[in-house]
């Protein structure tokens, strides 16, 4: 889709047409990503183990994205030097779901979403440590306004919580953030749909290699077509959100693109309200304008191009 704004490692368009073009890719990424939790819970319902879900999830990935590159003609193939760090960034993909999964045993699925939606804020610090980014005080002001309005819409009847449950969904998070900064990186040179695909096959050969060490792992396929369905739609929908995001993280950057992915809550709490006829509270509808409003005033901030 974006081949034709590539010519001989040139881009043919200008930065203001590169800058809404990684923008929409973002935030239909963040649309693709709304349907990954709720096909994820149809899966399970249906009778499917997480293992078979995670693990149908990284084939889908994979099946889907050979045929892109070939009809594309982007390189499949990828440097010697370019392996060890895509089974970095593998380690970290997965690291990040079993820790994730791991959490919600033991916490409520809103807290350990707000602390991993916090991610934004650690790429934005590693961008300005590292300084290939000087992110101005008006600008960290908006991305802690973003995750007070998520805090807002998700903590609503928080119960007990555990601090097990705390340090699991942290170090998902620690994984979050240094796999958005390996991925970005790595997407640079490989282009995004290169880097998923090799990100699905890595990520499929762990989950296999599991299969061979003395642990008991449940690999139960779903009862009815509905949960089949639900599970091809968990796959597309995940390798979409995640090629479409690295493809506007090379555009407009790491952390707008991490800041911008926040957008993801909202729509997922109102495909809710049209799909499952959920609707949110006044102190839910709050968080949701302070998040979009918050977003808003960190791209008006956003230093001109020329």
């Amino acid at each position: 889709l974006l081949q034709p704004f590539r010519l001989g490692g040139i881009d043919m368009a200008d930065s203001t047409s590169r800058e809404h073009i990684g923008i929409l890719c973002v935030i239909l990424s963040s649309i693709c990503f709304a349907f990954v939790p709720n096909t994820a819970k149809m899966a399970l319902d249906e009778g499917a183990s997480l293992f078979f879900l995670l693990a149908a999830r990284y084939a889908i990935g994979a099946i889907l994205l050979v045929p892109v590159l070939i009809i594309t003609g982007q390189k499949i193939a990828v440097q010697r030097t370019q392996i060890r760090p895509l089974v970095i960034t593998s380690l970290f993909a997965l690291f990040l779901l079993l820790a994730t999964y791991h959490a919600v045993d033991f916490l409520d699925v809103g807290l350990v979403l707000l602390i991993l939606y916090s991610f934004p804020i650690g790429v934005a610090l590693i961008s300005q440590f590292s300084g290939r980014e000087r992110i101005p005080p008006a600008r960290w002001l908006c991305m802690m306004a973003v995750l007070g309005g998520l805090g807002l819409m998700i903590l609503d009847g928080i119960g007990d919580i555990s601090f097990y449950g705390i340090f699991v969904t942290i170090l998902g998070l620690i994984c979050f953030v240094f796999f958005i900064e390996t991925s970005s990186q790595l997407a640079e040179s490989l282009g995004s749909p290169t880097l998923n695909l090799h990100i699905s096959l890595i990520g499929l050969g762990l989950l296999l290699a599991m299969l061979l060490l003395p642990i008991e792992v449940s690999f139960s396929y779903p009862d009815t077509p509905k949960g089949f369905a639900a599970i091809l739609g968990n796959g597309t929908s995940y390798i979409l959100s995640w090629v479409l995001f690295f493809e506007g993280a090379r555009m407009i950057g790491a952390t707008r693109a991490s800041l911008l992915a926040c957008v993801e809550p909202l729509f997922a709490a109102l495909l809710a309200m049209i799909l499952l006829g959920q609707f949110l509270s006044p102190t839910e509808w709050i968080g949701f304008f302070i998040v979009l409003l918050s977003i808003f005033m960190f791209e008006k901030l956003a230093p001109k191009t020329g």
